[in-house]
Parts: C-alpha cells; sequence; structure tokens
C-alpha cells in the first residue's frame, strides 16, 4: 500500500502554494427560489367564498392586502401560507437543538491560541495551502502526538481566517471529550448549522429541506453527509459561482465517541472530494496519529486526497518558540512584580 505523501510545514512554502487572496465576497447576493412553504388549511371554510362582483374603484386602503381591488373571482376552502420568516426560523432551530455545543471556535469556552509570533512556519503553509486555489489536496490533515498544540494552531487559524475582509471560513468544530463534545451523530448537523449562519444561499436550501422533513437530523451519519453536504455543495454547485473555497475546520477528530465513527467520517470526506472535485469546500483536520486514522486516510483512493503535516516534539523552530515563549512569559512577571526585584539586578531571571 503506497503511503500518502507527507511533508513538513516547510515543505508547503513554495511558489505553487502562495497565499492567494479568495475572490469571493463574503456574503451572498444572489438568491434562488424560495423554498417550499409549509401550508396550512382552514378545514371550517369549506363554504363557497365568493368577491364581490362590483370592481374596487377607490383607492385601496393602507391595509388592503393582496385582492384589493380584485373582481369576478371565486376562493373554495381558502388555504393560508405561512411565511418564509417563520420556516427560516423554525429550520434554524431545529438545527440549533442538534448541535454540539460550545464546539464553535469563538464559542464561551476558553481556548488558548498561539503565543504571538510562534508557530509562525506551522501557520504560514497552512493558510498557503488554504489561500491556493492550485492546491492539489483539498484535505490537509495535521497530526502530532498530545499535548503538542495542534489545537492552539486551529485556534489561530481560525481566529485569523475570520478575520479577514473576504473571510473562506465556514465552519469549525473543536471535540472535546472531557467536555463531552464528541457525539458524531452532531457532527454533520453543526457544521451545517454554520454554514446555513454564514452563506444565506446555503440557509434557503436548507429551510426548504426540513421544511419538508424534519427529521433529517435524525438520520445515519452516511445521511447527514449526503443531505446536507454531498447534494448542495457537490451535486448541486450551491457555492461554486460565489465562492471559491469555503474552509471547514475539524480539531481533535480523535476525541470523536468511536473509533469506527472517526473512520467513517474520514471517508465520507475523503470519497466527497474526490468525487466533486470542484466544490468549494476544503478540510483542515487536526488528530493524534492513532493507528486507525492513518488506516482510514491510507485506504485506497483516499490517498490520492488529502496532504499531511506533522507536528514535530523536538525542532529548531519549536526550541525558538519555546524560547521565545519563557522570555516574553518572564518579562511579563517582571513588569507585573518590579517592586519584587531589586534594582540593582540587571537581569532577571539570570
Amino acid at each position: 500500500m503506497t503511503a500518502s505523501p507527507s511533508f513538513p510545514a516547510s515543505a508547503l512554502n513554495n511558489p505553487m502554494s502562495e497565499p492567494t487572496p479568495p475572490a469571493d465576497a463574503f456574503t451572498d447576493t444572489t438568491s434562488s427560489p424560495n423554498p417550499p412553504a409549509r401550508s396550512f388549511t382552514n378545514r371550517n371554510s369549506s363554504h363557497l367564498a365568493r368577491a364581490s362582483s362590483n370592481p374596487v374603484t377607490s383607492n385601496p386602503g393602507p391595509h388592503a392586502g393582496s385582492f384589493s381591488g380584485a373582481h369576478h373571482f371565486a376562493i373554495y376552502n381558502p388555504t393560508m401560507i405561512e411565511g418564509n420568516n417563520a420556516n427560516e426560523g423554525q429550520a434554524m432551530r431545529l438545527l440549533a437543538e442538534n448541535i454540539i455545543v460550545g464546539a464553535e471556535f469563538d464559542s464561551s469556552d476558553h481556548r488558548p491560541s498561539c503565543h504571538p509570533e510562534t508557530r509562525l512556519d506551522i501557520t504560514h503553509s497552512i493558510r498557503s495551502w488554504m489561500h491556493n486555489l492550485a492546491r492539489k489536496y483539498k484535505i490537509l490533515w495535521l497530526h502530532g502526538p498530545a499535548g503538542i498544540g495542534k489545537s492552539a494552531i486551529l485556534q489561530t487559524i481560525a481566529e485569523t481566517a475570520s478575520e479577514a475582509t473576504t473571510s473562506i471560513l465556514g465552519a469549525t468544530l473543536f471535540f472535546s471529550r472531557p467536555n463531552s463534545r464528541d457525539d458524531p451523530k452532531c457532527v454533520f448537523i453543526t457544521i451545517a448549522y454554520r454554514l446555513a449562519v454564514r452563506y444565506p444561499l446555503y440557509r434557503q436550501y436548507i429551510v426548504g429541506l426540513l421544511t419538508i422533513d424534519p427529521q433529517l437530523v435524525e438520520k445515519s451519519l452516511a445521511k447527514q453527509f449526503e443531505t446536507f453536504i454531498v447534494q448542495p455543495f457537490g451535486v448541486e454547485q450551491l457555492l461554486t459561482e460565489h465562492h471559491d473555497t469555503v474552509l471547514i475546520l475539524l480539531d481533535g477528530l480523535d476525541e470523536c465517541n468511536g473509533d469506527e465513527a472517526q473512520c467513517e467520517i474520514i471517508l465520507l470526506i475523503g470519497r466527497f472530494v474526490l468525487q466533486y472535485p470542484t466544490s468549494p469546500l476544503i478540510w483542515l483536520i487536526a488528530s493524534r496519529p492513532e493507528p486507525h486514522i492513518r488506516d482510514a486516510f491510507s485506504e485506497g483512493e483516499l490517498q490520492r486526497a488529502y496532504g499531511q503535516m506533522r507536528v514535530l516534539v523536538d525542532s529548531d523552530q519549536g526550541r525558538r518558540d519555546v524560547e521565545k515563549y519563557l522570555r516574553d512569559k518572564f518579562a511579563d512577571i517582571r513588569k507585573k512584580h518590579r517592586r519584587s526585584i531589586p534594582s540593582s539586578l540587571q537581569q532577571w531571571p539570570s
């Protein structure tokens, strides 16, 4: 079995990977046909209601309805149509009730980001991949042992991407087993919710689906992926004309509940990017290099779907980053406790 291409952070820094600002605007300005609205039939009005046969000659008042001025028509068993705003609110609430709460990068749960001016080699390489429209892979797997700083790196990437004028950040999901953010059944619902909040065109699409079948949120992982990702972004190519890149960021995949679910998520995403190469979705996934996750990424043709970046335990850049962190924090202690440190000490600590 052929190993997937592996490259250090520096290897991504090539002319082909120079950051190219995305040309797409942040908000969709196009509109799509309104999704089907739910109808409510007035079953008590089976009688024939007739409009006046006399035309209305006066100007309609401020409260005139759609039939102002109409004549010579009949309404049988009238049906009242609920407005789209109500449908949208109900659909979005349905999604919100089934997401992984606190998993977004800007949630109230505190997550550390990289210390200023550290991890620059890795973050620069990731951004180069994100903004390179000629990228070879639509999945980038960032892996390393526990505590190496993967979550801080992805938090930093998410924060800076969200601040860009033409942000490509579509959705983020930070798994955490200790904080019960690990339910695989809610993964693609959470992603769909964040995408619906950000992209009006996708929101209209999702509202239409959930108006017809609210039980979509109860379906299997594969069915949810088909409904919320494959159909809109692969088959319908919903955002392709308006967005070159939509970044979906998954951190701590190894903390999602169940090895089988972790592998299924990788396989679903991998097959999707291979089958629909023109989709704007790109995926940044971070995890520990667990054997079953490695095996999933090495499954058949999936080796062609992703690139990987390893966060090393010990490296020249890593040592420089640790030294900078220590010096900056000691400087903070010096400022905060300046009266406790004798002025005769030219350097503290020695």
